[in-house]
């Protein structure tokens, strides 16, 4: 770059770190994209910085310059560093269990074949227990691990999932490791013995449940087709008395409310409630009568409501309402990142720190792609896996990604999202890339409306965690 008479040549746009631009509501931020900070702009600012995202070169007022140094827009060195060294495999550290792959539900919209997951089957105590062994090899030198147990539903095969809480707890004893547990559940086999078990041994719960009566009778009936609400209100009524912090989690389409799901679930008692799109199964001859939503304007509508929510709390100090959108809402991961300036390589563990066992003891890279022949990585009697390409950052080799502003917040999606849209794990799904855009854009603007009192009153009072000074090891 040159500079004469008062004004800053730009050679090209490579001199401009990565940013991206959002415009809502008649304010204009910023996104650094390689630094993960959000910083609410002027009009002039942001018409400048349009245009350089725009143009090949061009001349700027030196007091602009100073702006998007400011911003953290201008580098002395972007050069990127190129670290070749190969990296060992990642540990694994949560395993999903399929103690069963049969299920007594009927759900509409199921990924895995009526719960079969292809095979259908019941897991042997062998298979079982050498997948506790193997999970905790896999782990290597890291000290704790998790095992989800999952299906078909689970409870079918409560027997064998006491066996495994019993036979992990004294092999982690053995080896100085901490292990937790996870369930995922229809709730319809929820009964005394079983909800005392999970208190006692401090399971965590995850309940799949569609919302009010009339939506979860429709999406997820019993195999011979009655509705499932009824039964399961009860439970897991007696559920939330024991276990309060149960997770409540709904699948909705287009045609769903969001709203009203997630409103009727904190009526049944669920202080924590999470929500997800409905995704087709891979499954080939799959006869799902729901198919994933192609239109997103009612969870889009409901995110720009939220965001105005969390901007009206924050400024009147609403600490209350903040902490229920923590669970309830969709923006706080998207606000965490801005805040801590955080970045990820992964978009979650399938594959890298996470992966699914089935019945028969084959591993795959999440609980989603259990039975798929084609997904295989090997089986927890190998001792070698197949999951270097899992190991990539999806920026580093899909032109896509890094191209996206999201890339180290969305970093490739959803890898059954992808397949299920597509023909391949790493081939993001359209929908999946519109909302974690739209979450990130709207994210940075809530932060950039809030001043430093406002930062402040978030740490103070929990709503978020401090940033971690860079010194803590």
């Amino acid at each position: 770059m040159s500079t004469a008479k008062g004004m800053i040549l730009f050679m090209n746009k490579k001199d401009i770190m990565p940013f991206h631009l959002v415009h809502h509501h008649g304010s204009h931020c910023v996104i650094n994209i390689e630094r993960m900070e959000a910083n609410r702009i002027d009009r002039l600012t942001a018409e400048t910085l349009n245009m350089i995202d725009n143009e090949l070169e061009m001349s700027l007022p030196l007091d602009m310059e100073e702006s998007l140094k400011k911003l953290g827009l201008i580098s002395e060195d972007r050069k990127k560093k190129n670290n070749t060294t190969k990296k060992e495999a990642v540990p694994i550290v949560t395993m999903a269990l399929f103690v069963t792959q049969t299920c007594n539900l009927k759900c509409v919209y199921c990924f895995g074949e009526g719960g079969e997951y292809g095979t259908g089957g019941t897991m042997e105590e062998k298979t079982a227990l050498q997948a506790v062994d193997w999970l905790i090899e896999q782990s290597k030198e890291k000290k704790k691990i998790n095992i989800v147990f999952f299906g078909g539903e689970p409870f079918l095969n409560f027997p064998l999932m006491k066996k495994v809480i019993q036979y992990a707890q004294q092999r982690v004893n053995e080896v100085d490791k901490k292990i937790s547990f996870n369930v995922t559940t229809n709730a319809t086999l929820l009964n005394d013995d079983v909800i005392s078990f999970l208190e006692k041994h401090k399971v965590n719960v995850t309940v799949s449940i569609d919302g009010p009566k009339e939506i979860q009778d429709m999406q997820r009936p019993f195999t011979k087709g009655k509705g499932s609400y009824d039964i399961i209100l009860p439970k897991i009524k007696k559920l939330l008395k024991a276990l309060p912090e149960t997770r409540g989690h709904a699948v909705i389409d287009e045609s769903t409310d969001p709203i009203l799901v997630t409103e009727s679930l904190k009526k049944i008692g669920f202080l924590r409630i999470t929500t997800a799109i409905m995704s087709a199964s891979l499954f080939e001859g799959e006869s799902c009568s729901v198919k994933p939503t192609k239109e997103l304007s009612k969870i889009l509508n409901m995110m720009e409501l939220e965001a105005e929510t969390w901007i009206n709390d924050t400024k009147s100090k609403n600490s209350k309402s903040l902490k229920e959108l923590i669970v309830n809402g969709n923006l706080y991961e998207g606000i965490f990142f801005i805040l801590h300036n955080k970045k990820i390589h992964y978009p979650c563990g399938a594959g890298v720190g996470y992966l699914g066992v089935s019945c028969s003891g084959d591993v795959y890279p999440c609980h989603r792609f259990v039975g798929l022949d084609r997904y295989k990585l090997g089986n927890v009697f190998m001792e070698d896996l197949d999951r270097d390409m899992y190991h990539k950052p999806p920026r580093t080799f899909i032109k896509k990604c890094a191209n996206c502003f999201a890339q180290y917040y969305c970093a490739g999606g959803c890898k059954h999202m992808n397949a299920s849209s597509g023909d391949s794990v790493f081939k993001q799904s359209e929908d999946l890339c519109r909302l974690k855009r739209r979450e990130l854009e709207l994210s940075a603007y809530i932060y950039s409306m809030l001043d430093h009192e406002d930062h402040n009153f978030l740490l103070d009072h929990k709503i978020f965690p401090p940033k971690p000074c860079p010194l803590d090891f």
